[in-house]
């Protein structure tokens, strides 16, 4: 950010009537977003590993995006001036500077999008996947899904398997970021499935749907978003799905 120009302005981070927390989630297209001058040494090493530039490119813009999503929720904080961590299984979170409320966020890229979600202190995650991509969705699912997720791709027509197959992977996906696990976390042990009113809801041997919150949608015409959301007993969350980086 140039010297003198004013911070942006603070997204709000709870609700103002019932005190949920929101859910901030922004996106942003790596052929026209990203400023490698924002991300730390260790971040440019990373990038600099990539062979590809294409890669590189998504790799600047997840990170610019994170780094500027955090700043419109504490403006006192450039985004270079956002410290990261892991935790023990290699989740990302903040390390400096502390804020009140503590942020958390996750991050997902696909081929031409990238996406961030943050919100406050909730266990969260977020993926993003091609809707073109190829795979054998019977195949996958069978090796991959809980027995009631595969049962749901196989019944359906051929033409839809793929987009069904799409719809579960992504909250398995946003699932796993969340519980700070991803692939350690055996992807047959919980299910996300419809409920009767067809809202995703989870079941999991070691888990509590019920404190489990999900959503889902399509960003333009090649791309599939899916956030998970630990809220608790408490009110739903409101996802707030910004136009475009912040």
């Amino acid at each position: 950010m140039p010297e003198g120009t004013p911070p942006p302005s603070r997204v709000a981070l709870h609700h103002a009537l019932t005190g949920a927390p929101l859910a901030h989630v922004w996106a942003a297209a790596p052929d026209a977003y990203g400023d490698r001058s924002l991300l730390s040494e260790e971040e440019r090493r990373r990038c600099g590993a990539f062979r590809r530039d294409g890669d590189r490119g998504l790799y600047v813009a997840a990170r610019t995006l994170l780094r500027t999503a955090l700043s419109r929720c504490v403006p006192d904080v450039p985004p270079a001036g956002w410290r990261f961590t892991t935790g023990p299984h290699g989740r990302p979170e903040t390390a400096g500077p502390l804020t009140e409320p503590l942020l958390r966020f996750s991050v997902a890229h696909a081929p031409g999008l990238a996406v961030c979600l943050v919100c406050p202190e909730l266990d969260c995650g977020v993926d993003v996947e091609v809707t073109d991509r190829s795979v054998d969705p019977v195949r996958v699912a069978r090796a991959m899904f809980h027995p009631r997720e595969a049962a749901r791709v196989l019944a359906a027509p051929a033409a839809e398997r793929g987009a069904v197959f799409l719809r579960h992977w992504t909250l398995k996906e946003a699932y796993g970021k969340a519980r700070g696990l991803g692939f350690l976390l055996p992807p047959d042990s919980y299910a996300v499935t419809p409920d009767a009113a067809g809202a995703p809801r989870l079941a999991a041997a070691d888990d509590d749907g019920l404190l489990w919150q999900f959503a889902q949608w399509p960003r333009g015409e090649r791309h599939l978003v899916a956030v998970a959301l630990r809220r608790g007993h408490g009110p739903d969350v409101t996802v707030v799905r910004h136009p475009g980086p912040p």
